[in-house]
């Protein structure tokens, strides 16, 4: 019992909150702030789970504004990211269809427009998550007799 108090008395004094839900985006985030802000919110999505949960998990459906800074200056970028920033419907080759939602999480590259290789699928199949990720996804398309297009 000893260590569990000390456990918690350390994470305490750190600051780290173990029972927080889902991470809070700045007030006026930069592109790689979205993306990581997913890529967090992404860690919390359980297989199984609904359609519903899944986007409680990932903060909702939101637009956000992206915002650029210097060292004195934050002015507002062109870029608004739609959170899912897609979803898409594919139909396999029995005839059943696949939801899949995507996410910015790409941070690498973060200018210019956002393109398919920055988003991260979450895909769903009858409202219920069964996997995630590019590799997962291109994998699980071919099983399924699925076309995709390129990354």
């Amino acid at each position: 019992m000893r260590p569990v108090a000390v456990l918690l008395f350390a994470l305490m004094l750190t600051g780290t909150n173990i029972f927080a839900q889902t991470q809070a985006i700045p007030k006026k985030p930069s592109r790689n702030e979205v993306g990581s802000y997913n890529q967090a919110n992404l860690l919390k999505v359980d297989l199984g789970v609904t359609k519903t949960k899944v986007l409680e998990v990932m903060g909702g459906v939101q637009k956000i504004q992206t915002y650029t800074s210097s060292s004195i200056v934050t002015k507002k970028e062109d870029v608004i990211i739609n959170n899912p920033y897609n979803r898409e419907f594919k139909t396999d080759s029995a005839g059943n269809t696949l939801e899949v939602l995507w996410y910015y999480t790409n941070v690498k590259k973060a200018e210019g427009d956002i393109t398919k290789e920055q988003l991260t699928p979450i895909i769903l199949d009858k409202n219920a998550v069964v996997g995630l990720g590019w590799d997962f996804y291109e994998g699980y398309a071919k099983r399924r007799g699925i076309t995709l297009e390129q990354r």
